[in-house]
């Protein structure tokens, strides 16, 4: 395949892991691998946060049919991140949130 499909392809998948990480992390499945809450929550943040900026450049410059997966990647993203940091955020302002 060429390399502007294989690009916004190889960032959904990077990007739907990311989200999975992100969400995961932050209802606790993977909390019982890191015990430490806020490295997992800020973990998920970074992947995900990564992963939509390669989502974006990618999908600028892909076919049009990629902006389908590449919109739902994003839009998971996206609600990775917002549950990410708003749980990070809660963590640092409320004492014993964790």
């Amino acid at each position: 395949m060429r390399t502007e499909v294989m690009r916004p392809l190889s960032w959904c998948v990077v990007g739907s892991f990311a989200s999975w990480v992100a969400v995961r992390g932050a209802v606790d499945v993977l909390y019982r691998y890191f015990p430490n809450e806020p490295l997992t929550l800020t973990f998920g943040l970074a992947l995900t946060v990564i992963s939509l900026i390669g989502i974006v450049r990618s999908a600028r410059r892909g076919p049009w049919w990629c902006l389908i997966p590449t919109t739902v990647v994003a839009i998971a993203a996206t609600i990775g991140i917002v549950t990410d940091s708003t749980l990070l955020l809660l963590g640092l302002t409320i004492s014993g949130f964790y």
